[in-house]
Order: structure tokens, then sequence, then C-alpha cells
């Protein structure tokens, strides 16, 4: 009798390239693809197998008793948020503490990146989120609480920056960015993010956690071991990648300084499974969301992942 086949869908990383296999009896198949358009068809309950997915998002739907999925605990996506903060060039801004009162854009106020930058203003800088004027466009895959006093319009939150109309724009990458530095004309906040970034995980242990892995409920449901393949797949494709020593989508920093920041995650900056430093991570993220206000009710971390992966290490 064949295997069942799995299809996986994520993002195009290189501890991604040996997932393809044979784990727990499913054949495992990785589809590289846009993540937009993944979390589009999530959001919109359009049929898949198994994929990376916003773990805050996933919380959040939680909360509002969408239950078509499951999620495991393979961390497929993380990233610090210090350097995400944009200015304009001329800008007087220097420091986090003093955009309190000022006007912040962001494409999607609940992305989750923007969920653990305002909960970082909080805990290292002392601006509330309730101290911004927010602006975002209006089409928002979650409402914002009202306390936010979030304005949305159609227009562009980068190019109202660059035309003085924001303060600051909250992205992970920019299209300034993309230009010849002599013409580009934002620049980040922090005049070194890195160095906020390194000080900030040796205080804390945190390398902030975006993405997990989901399963459609259905196929959770038919395919024995669906969960158990995925993270076996997961944990050896890592593996190869971690011999390879390359990995920019692996590393903070740049993949250049591999030995060095290797040396500061303990040889491995993606761990999976839910051990002492992944429920931090996780339980710090929905403490987040919790204070503000996206999500009602806070749960524990086990809540989010299923039973059978609690005990689940590498």
């Amino acid at each position: 009798m064949a295997n069942p086949t799995l299809n996986i869908l994520g993002a195009d990383y290189e501890f991604t390239l040996q997932v393809d296999g044979t784990w727990q009896g499913v054949d495992c198949r990785y589809v590289p693809s846009e993540l937009l358009t993944i979390y589009g068809k999530i959001l919109n309950h359009e049929p898949f197998e198994a994929s990376e997915f916003s773990l805050a998002n996933f919380t959040m739907m939680r909360d509002r008793g969408v239950d078509h999925m499951v999620a495991i605990p393979v961390f497929v996506n993380r990233a610090f948020r210090h350097g995400i903060m944009w200015v304009r060039k001329d800008s007087d801004l220097t420091e986090p503490s003093q955009i309190k009162g000022k006007r912040v854009g962001v494409m999607d106020y609940s992305m989750t990146a923007a969920v653990w930058l305002r909960g970082t203003l909080i805990d290292d800088y002392d601006v509330h989120w309730s101290d911004l004027d927010w602006y975002a466009n209006r089409k928002q895959r979650f409402p914002a609480p009202d306390r936010a006093g979030l304005t949305l319009g159609d227009e562009d939150p980068e190019t109202m920056v660059i035309e003085g109309r924001l303060d600051v724009y909250i992205a992970p990458r920019t299209r300034d960015g993309n230009k010849p530095l002599g013409e580009q004309q934002l620049r980040p906040l922090l005049s070194d993010p890195e160095g906020a970034e390194r000080d900030y995980y040796l205080r804390t242990g945190i390398y902030p956690i975006n993405h997990c892995m989901v399963i459609h409920r259905d196929v959770y449901d038919s395919v024995p071991n669906v969960a158990r393949a995925i993270f076996d797949a997961y944990s050896h494709s890592k593996q190869v990648a971690l011999q390879r020593k390359v990995g920019s989508t692996f590393v903070p920093w740049g993949a250049q300084y591999w030995a060095n920041t290797m040396s500061v995650f303990g040889g491995d900056p993606f761990p999976y499974g839910l051990n002492e430093s992944n429920r931090n991570n996780v339980g710090t993220l929905v403490g987040y969301l919790h204070e503000q206000g996206l999500i009602e009710k806070r749960p524990s971390v086990d809540e989010l992942f299923q039973p059978e992966t609690l005990g689940w290490r590498e």
C-alpha cells in the first residue's frame, strides 16, 4: 500500500532543502511558496495540507474559535525586531524612547513583527503602543483594539514617511532599501540595531519566533504520524544545513558571521520542540498578544500545540 503524500508549503529556505523524503511512513514534498499567498489562503479558509504560518495569527485565530488547523512546535522563522523601525534620513529621531506621541505607519497592525516590536518598546524603552498615533492600510488581517486608535487608509505608509506625513514606518524591509545607497531616503531609527539585538538576546535569551508549522485538522486526523513526520523532516533538513555552515536565512547579522553567531546561539539558532527556551519565547509572544488586546484569553503554551508534541525535543 502506497504511503500518503503530504504537500508542505513554506518559504524558500536553505534549511528546508532536505525536507523531501519519507518520514514516519509519510512521503513529504516541500513546495517553496510566497508567504503572503500562503497566508491569504489560510486566512480565507482555503484547502491546504501543511504549511508555515504566523504563530501570532494562529493564536489569534484560535482565540476566535477557528479550529480547522493544529500547530506543532517546529519554528521555521525567527527575527529580531529592533531594526524594523524606519525614519527619514533627516529625522531627528535616534532612539525608540523618542517616538512617544509620534505618527507610526505599518502595513498590517497584527503582523507578528509588529507584535514583537510593540512588546519590546514597552519592556525596553517605556513606550506603550497606545501612546502612538497608528496608521495602517485599510485591508487588515484582524481588527486592532479601539485603544490603539488605528487610522486606516489607502495610502502607502512607506511613501507617507518619505513625504513627511508619518514619522516612523514599521516593516522588516523597505522598497527604499532596494535603491542605490545614495538614493535611499530612509534609515533605521536605531544607528546600531545589531548591537541592540545582541544585547536583547543576552538579556532575555529570546530570538523571537515568528512562524510555526500548522497542519489542516482533516489531514492531522486522517494521516497517521503526520505531525512526527514533519518534525523529523525539518529536524533532519536543519541538521544538514548546519553541517554545511551556510545560511543567510538561518542567522541574523549576516551569514559572514556564521562562526560567531553559532557560538552565541549554542550551535543552533532554530531549536525545535518545546524546550525551556522556546517555551519562554512563545509565552512572551502570547503575553504581548494579550496585553495588546489582540486576544481575549491568554492561553498556556501547552494549549497552542498538539498534546503528542509537548515532549518532543531534538
